[in-house]
């Protein structure tokens, strides 16, 4: 989040112009509405690194903001393709689970630490797959996904400026996302409880909705499990994974 932006040119409809030319044929009114919703509270704006102190020229910034909003549309897990992670897991694990459990076969030890990294890349999925749901589910409702965080801490919005931000557990806000809703109308929701194994959190979103029953966990998992389907090179997982091995 930043003070409010200086811009040369300073009017909504200017914004909007410069996105009908930079997004071009993928213009649409979803985006349009996230735009909107954007400049109306210019604090909540993405920083792009840009200094607050400077006047910023809206048609740079304009090419920044729908950049990033189709990056992120583009990147959603039912049509990109994942890749590999650049990280790999710290030695010190396995000496370390090999000490803890006496006589563990190095092999088996060695299947444990790739399991772990593999569950890790896929939870970190969770959260993109429950952001994609929504964006299916809530759209038909006016509520539209501000892909690429093109609104500062905000995942869904609506025209009339209803701002809403969505974790996949009660324990997985940052800080810097709790900082910015301080003081500021933005709706929270999460999906599950992090200490209530099996209890989730779907009712009090749709109370939000106004919708009993509309969004579920067995939704969501059906949802995942046929994006999944449809689309297996969303989540990388290499030929010779250690899983893959006898």
């Amino acid at each position: 989040m930043t003070d409010a932006y200086r811009f040369d040119e300073s009017s909504t409809e200017k914004a909007i112009a410069y996105a009908k030319i930079y997004a071009g044929t993928n213009y649409s009114p979803a985006m349009e509405t996230v735009l909107k919703v954007a400049f109306s509270e210019k604090r909540n704006l993405p920083t792009f690194r840009l200094k607050s102190s400077d006047t910023i020229l809206l048609s740079g910034y304009m090419k920044k903001w729908v950049g990033a909003y189709l990056a992120g549309y583009n990147n959603r897990p039912s049509v990109r393709t994942g890749n590999c992670s650049g990280t790999h897991p710290d030695p010190m694990a396995k000496t370390i689970l090999r000490a803890r459990i006496s006589g563990l076969e190095d092999n088996l030890a060695d299947k444990i630490v790739a399991r772990h990294s593999l569950l890790m890349t896929i939870e970190n999925n969770i959260g993109e797959l429950l952001e994609e749901y929504l964006s299916v589910k809530l759209s038909p409702l006016g509520w539209y996904c501000c892909w690429g965080s093109t609104i500062d801490a905000v995942d869904f919005c609506k025209a009339d400026g209803s701002l809403l931000q969505i974790k996949t557990s009660d324990n997985s806000e940052n800080s810097s996302s709790s900082r910015v809703r301080q003081g500021t109308p933005i709706g929270k929701w999460f999906r599950r409880f992090s200490r209530r194994p099996g209890v989730y959190n779907w009712e009090s979103l749709n109370r939000m909705l106004g919708r009993p029953g509309y969004v579920s966990e067995s939704d969501f998992r059906a949802f995942a499990e046929k994006t999944i389907a449809a689309n297996p090179a969303c989540i990388y997982i290499a030929a010779n994974h250690l899983l893959n091995r006898p």
